[in-house]
């Protein structure tokens, strides 16, 4: 482990250092440190760059760094941003802009497919659960004419507000909901971590899924949009309908893989002597928890709409 020693006495320097300029020197060989002993001694020489470059960021750097930065580290360097989120410094930074990053796609998603519905003169009725498990035939959700509404209609009536909640915010019910169980899998895999880590890396890949979901979006609205000025059947148009309340989950799927990506690189913290072994067994641990997240974010997004749309 290399560190710089800086020469922060006034009688002995010529050159005395501020005492903020002392803080951060102290901060980013702390940094380093972190960075270092979350990796073992026989890997550091293969990680030792990337670590380093994370370490050396500081958190007024990250501040600093616009939401179109973040993304875009996220899209070219990816790995740097997971061992970047080791740091607790840094995940102190990162935790309300990937938050950010995510609500505000989701929302942009929410008010596009609101808009699209308005303008095809289709809207989505639904059926509550209870009543869709107790009634043969009934249908969760389908789309019913409305050629006498105008675009403002539902916004004015709260039904496309609570769209536009309903995939912002039950996502982050869904994690919320899956969280525990993650943290807890990844203890149970011998992964050493901590709560924050984990909130971080769960927001990783919720943002990495808006952006691409944000990519998708302006395809899937010009195709929406040739149906409405070519005036496509209804059968159609409820079809294509339904593409786009799946859309979210199909995007997801890059998000998971995000997610798993940056879990498993975790496994460079177990004990050399079992990590072949437990690494498998994280593996599989993720897969587990990547089936409980889909099966519970669908069920958390429709049960919010449905309950906001009342």
């Amino acid at each position: 482990m290399t560190t710089t020693t800086l020469e922060n006495d006034p009688q002995r320097s010529a050159y005395p250092l501020r005492p903020e300029d002392v803080r951060r020197d102290e901060q980013r060989r702390a940094n380093v440190v972190e960075a270092e002993l979350a990796q073992p001694a026989a890997e550091i020489g293969d990680t030792a760059d990337s670590n380093r470059h994370a370490a050396a960021i500081d958190p007024a750097e990250i501040r600093d760094l616009s939401m179109f930065g973040l993304v875009e580290l996220m899209l070219k360097n990816e790995h740097l941003l997971d061992r970047l989120a080791r740091s607790r410094a840094a995940q102190r930074e990162l935790i309300p802009r990937l938050l950010a990053i995510g609500l505000s796609a989701y929302a942009v998603f929410g008010a596009t497919l609101a808009t699209f519905f308005a303008t095809a003169r289709v809207w989505p009725e639904l059926t509550a659960t209870a009543t869709w498990l107790s009634t043969r035939g009934a249908q969760l959700i389908q789309f019913a004419r409305t050629p006498q509404d105008d675009l403002l209609t539902h916004w004015l009536d709260g039904s496309a507000p609570a769209l536009v909640a309903a995939f912002a915010l039950g996502l982050i019910g869904a994690i919320g909901v899956c969280l525990p169980s993650f943290y807890f899998y990844g203890l149970l895999a011998g992964v050493r971590t901590t709560m924050l880590h984990v909130t971080t890396l769960a927001l990783k890949g919720m943002a990495a899924s808006a952006i691409a979901l944000m990519g998708a979006l302006p395809i899937y609205f010009a195709f929406v949009l040739a149906l409405v000025v070519f005036d496509a059947p209804h059968a159609l148009v409820a079809l294509v309908c339904y593409v786009g309340l799946a859309l979210p989950f199909i995007a997801g799927l890059w998000g998971t893989r995000s997610l798993y990506l940056g879990f498993v690189g975790l496994a460079d913290t177990m004990n050399p002597e079992c990590r072949e072994r437990r690494a498998c067994f994280l593996r599989r641990l993720l897969f587990s928890w990547s089936a409980c997240f889909t099966a519970v974010t669908p069920v958390m997004i429709f049960t919010l709409w449905e309950f906001m749309s009342r």
